[in-house]
């Protein structure tokens, strides 16, 4: 029996540190330039049709090596969604804290991670890629804070929030891309804090009750079709005034709820029929190394907390 608990331990042992590898690699790789967000738009400008595919996750925190272990795996699943799919993935999305704390260092990572995925990526501002002197750092690396296009069908709008609140020049400029948008038939907004708890469905807290309101009440004037955010490690979803608000930062932060409630890795895929929009969610299971160092923990301490108490 000792031999075989010793042959467990050493197999257990050789996957764990197989499946660390890829984030070693990943380390020891150079660096890519880096590419800005007005690239990736003027890329998707002669696309055509209306039937289209994009990717959406938040809080990869590019910088630390959990985090960046288990972006990875969520990069190489996302490379694989066209493999079944007969329409095209047109870009990725991520909704804000690409960094861990807006370092050097961080968005180095950051753009290795970035380019291993398939499709463009366009990224907005989130609070911790302003830190220690991040603002000049993502301007250089990724780009613009704020921004709008139109791809196929649709038009989206990449909104700065980072801050808790959104100035009078910001609602001004968000209510002119808003009627630009009426002109097509599908409207996405991506931001990195919800107006929205996720957990108490309300308009009302403390991050984001100075401009939650008036922002919500914009979105339902226009018909927004969907807004997304991150900043809330988790995936939350619900529907307020006719608009449907998403929460998705399980891009590769590690998650402190339980899974039951969210707390889990994934991505979301969002899908454009013409008229017709839907979208799954990937749920991705962490790399094995830190299954056993963490989430293994994690969940473990919420299934005594639940029988417990």
């Amino acid at each position: 029996m000792k031999k075989i608990a010793r042959i467990a331990v050493w197999i257990i042992l050789l996957v764990a540190a197989y499946s660390l590898a890829p984030v070693v690699m990943l380390y020891l790789s150079p660096g890519p330039a880096p590419y800005t967000n007005a690239r990736t738009v003027e890329k998707l400008r002669a696309n055509a049709g209306d039937k289209f595919e994009f990717i959406v996750l938040g809080d990869n925190h590019a910088g630390l090596v959990f985090n960046d272990s288990a972006a990875l795996k969520l990069v190489r699943n996302i490379n694989r969604e066209e493999r079944f799919m007969k329409m095209p993935v047109d870009f990725a999305a991520i909704a804000g804290d690409v960094t861990l704390q807006g370092s050097g260092w961080d968005y180095r990572i950051f753009n290795r991670i970035r380019s291993r995925v398939r499709w463009p990526v366009i990224c907005a501002m989130g609070n911790h890629d302003n830190d220690r002197g991040g603002l000049e750092r993502f301007e250089k690396n990724i780009g613009k804070r704020e921004f709008a296009f139109s791809d196929r069908n649709s038009y989206l709008i990449f909104l700065d929030n980072s801050a808790n609140d959104l100035t009078e020049n910001q609602f001004a400029w968000l209510d002119e891309e808003l009627k630009k948008a009426q002109a097509f038939k599908h409207t996405f907004i991506v931001v990195h804090k919800a107006p929205l708890s996720p957990y108490q469905q309300s308009w009302f807290r403390p991050a984001t009750s100075p401009w939650s309101y008036r922002f919500m009440k914009l979105c339902e004037k226009y018909k927004v079709d969907i807004v997304f955010s991150g900043h809330e490690h988790m995936f939350k979803e619900l529907t307020h005034g006719g608009v449907k608000y998403i929460t998705s930062g399980g891009g590769g932060m590690l998650t402190h709820l339980p899974a039951y409630d969210g707390g889990y890795l994934h991505y979301v895929v969002v899908r454009v029929y013409g008229d017709y929009v839907d979208y799954e969610v990937r749920r991705v299971r962490p790399p094995f190394w830190e299954f056993l160092t963490y989430y293994m923990w994690k969940d473990l301490f919420y299934l005594v907390k639940d029988i417990l108490l």
